[in-house]
């Protein structure tokens, strides 16, 4: 039971985690349980989350379709609502390529890490922005802050 009046309750959405690397591993529940947190950040509330692991090929591919950047990036957040004020549907791309690879250079699990980088995409989905240092500390802290909550789901 919420204690908010009808017209203030937030839409309750799916988040979904799919991948298009056989037999990739990582803690699904975790993932999801950092994510949703993160996902209290959105103001209009969620309709459809996709969080999708794929390949460095796959990933370059449409880092170079979708923001004219060659190569390969760790994650890729389309936002895919269909009306100004709705509730937010999206997709987030993960390269788990790459998230492997950050993992090691962080000497954190990569479970940790690729939660991390679901969470970077519901913060972009909810208008957040790492194009300044500012905001880059910001969504860091929002990252942290998800990922605490997570592990303690």
């Amino acid at each position: 039971m919420t204690d908010r009046p009808p017209s203030q309750r937030r839409a309750r959405g799916t988040l979904e985690l799919h991948s298009r690397i056989p037999g990739a591993r990582v803690r699904k529940d975790h993932l999801l349980a950092c994510a949703r947190h993160g996902v209290r950040r959105i103001k209009n509330g969620v309709g459809h989350l996709n969080v999708i692991l794929i390949g460095d090929r796959d990933m370059s591919r449409l880092h170079r379709e979708y923001r004219g950047v060659p190569g390969t990036t760790d994650v890729l957040t389309f936002d895919l609502t269909d009306r100004p004020g709705g509730a937010v549907d999206g997709d987030i791309y993960i390269s788990l390529d790459q998230a492997r690879r950050q993992a090691r250079e962080y000497r954190q699990p990569l479970y940790k890490e690729v939660a991390r980088l679901a969470v970077h995409g519901v913060l972009h989905l909810a208008g957040f922005d790492d194009r300044t240092e500012t905001g880059r500390a910001h969504m860091r802290r929002l990252e942290d802050r998800s990922l605490e909550a997570g592990a303690r789901s």
